[in-house]
């Protein structure tokens, strides 16, 4: 796998399963195992499954590159307002945001999900004592996996997928084995990296549990919605859309509390969101327990907690309407509260940690998404009103309605339906993802704003950074490429 040394040594490490128990209190890089355990019993396996690094992303530079974010000046340094570095750099979009120095970056830890996946994807058949049903969904959950981390790499370091183009894009090494020592790789295409996801998914649903027994492991509607944003970003909107109903359909076979909160309970008296600190804002910080997360990849976002360099800019700030109860996950005021109030309308975010896995709104509007984009706007009007009716205040007349002049054009319902994920995920990282499908989508690609902006206490725009189309993929970092020295770098 493309390491360098010291992350080869903790891969190693890796496999030894006393550290991979989900119940230990250590994180399971602070542990180091007296021998390396072999894994040889299917319930060995399971335990690489019940990992708790499995569910952990410890990079997410896409959260401060969205369009619906603005730099604030007063809090605009690291420290102070900013977390890293690489955040400054990659808001900033600059060619490289990891410094020659650094070892970590988005790649680290999804590299290390891949050699546990592709380990039970190629041993857990063999092993003893579990009969051929748990082994075949042990298998299948780590097929899923690995075409997550997949999908999250292609996405990363692939061009945004451009049916015209794909075949010959670069797209990123497609790992298949559990192999530490191996050092030689090329990148394949965007489009083979697409057809591996889209089988491995399709090879794993069918032996995938239908009942969701943990957020923290796959399941069959995790597996389609999945599935379904990857047809999504290939702009096959067709074959998406059975899959997000497959995926809402499954939510109500699960032994944990799944779907959407209704925000007019949640931040009344004795919500799950009661009462609104007015300095960390509400608590929604354990994602573990969060009804919403289906699948959980988790990211303890800092610019949704407290860190103010980055809030949402005015525009944003204007999709929202009083009625919207979302904006009881912002605030007006800087870090710290004896900071003046943002200008133009700014806010900053909190109350809110991310999952870049799979969370039940992004299911719901994906679903009315692709039903505008194939025409069926009663559908998508249908099912965006009954979500806006969890979010907008009941007690404000037809606040969650669409306008009809809105509910009757494809074009502008769909742009509704994308102003919707950006009200819903604001700062939350997702918007980008989003961007760079619509950077390539010729009737949508006006959508996405090309330029950030960072401004004074006083609002004025001090400084414009355009967003380059290379910039919509990033560069390997330097400790890669000087450690694989077969990897063709972005331009």
């Amino acid at each position: 796998m493309f390491y360098n040394k010291y992350n080869k040594l903790k891969l190693i490490l890796f496999v030894g399963l006393a550290a991979l128990v989900w119940g230990c209190k250590k994180d399971f890089l602070e542990v180091v195992p007296k021998g390396v355990a072999v894994a040889t019993k299917t319930s060995d396996y399971e335990l690489l499954l019940n990992d708790r690094s499995l569910n952990v992303i410890n990079m997410a530079s896409q959260i401060v590159m969205s369009d619906e974010l603005a730099g604030f000046n007063p809090s605009y340094s690291v420290g102070t307002g900013i977390s890293l570095v690489s955040d400054q750099k990659a808001f900033e979009y600059q060619d490289d945001i990891y410094l020659s120095g650094d070892n970590t970056s988005e790649l680290t830890i999804l590299e290390r999900q891949l050699y546990s996946y592709n380990k039970i994807i190629n041993e857990v058949m063999g092993s003893k004592e579990g009969n051929d049903a748990k082994k075949k969904a042990l298998r299948a959950e780590a097929l899923a996996g690995r075409a997550w981390v997949h999908f999250m790499m292609v996405n990363y370091y692939g061009k945004p997928y451009h049916a015209a183009t794909a075949a010959s894009d670069m797209g990123i090494p497609l790992v298949k084995v559990a192999d530490v020592t191996e050092t030689n790789f090329t990148r394949s295409s965007v489009q083979d990296a697409y057809d591996l996801i889209i089988a491995d998914l399709t090879e794993a649903i069918p032996n995938l549990p239908a009942q969701i027994i943990a957020r923290q492991r796959m399941s069959k509607a995790a597996a389609e919605a999945i599935l379904g944003k990857v047809y999504v970003n290939m702009q096959q909107f067709d074959k998406a859309l059975p899959l997000f109903t497959a995926s809402i359909n499954h939510l109500s076979g699960s032994s944990v509390p799944i779907g959407l909160y209704d925000y007019n309970g949640a931040f009344s008296v004795g919500g799950v969101f009661y009462p609104v600190n007015p300095i960390t804002g509400p608590n929604r910080f354990n994602l573990a327990i969060d009804k919403e997360v289906l699948y959980i990849k988790q990211f303890i976002n800092l610019y949704s907690y407290f860190f103010s360099a980055f809030p949402v800019h005015p525009q944003t700030a204007a999709l929202f309407t009083k009625a919207d109860l979302r904006l009881n996950f912002f605030s007006n005021a800087p870090f710290p509260l004896t900071a003046p109030a943002f200008p133009k309308g700014m806010l900053r975010s909190y109350g809110r940690y991310s999952n870049a896995g799979i969370s039940v709104p992004d299911i719901y509007l994906l679903k009315a998404e692709c039903e505008s984009r194939t025409g069926d706007l009663s559908a998508a009007v249908t099912d965006l009103v009954a979500f806006r009716k969890t979010r907008m205040d009941k007690n404000v007349a037809n606040a969650a309605n669409i306008p009809t002049d809105i509910a009757s054009d494809k074009i502008a319902l769909t742009k509704y339906i994308l102003e919707e994920r950006i009200r819903e995920y604001a700062t939350q990282g997702e918007r980008w993802w989003d961007m760079r499908r619509l950077s390539v989508d010729e009737t949508y690609k006006s959508t996405v704003a090309m330029v950030h902006h960072i401004y004074d206490a006083s609002g004025n725009i001090i400084k414009s950074i355009p967003l380059k189309p290379e910039r919509l993929t990033f560069r390997f970092p330097p400790y890669i490429m000087n450690a694989n020295t077969t990897i063709t770098q972005n331009p």
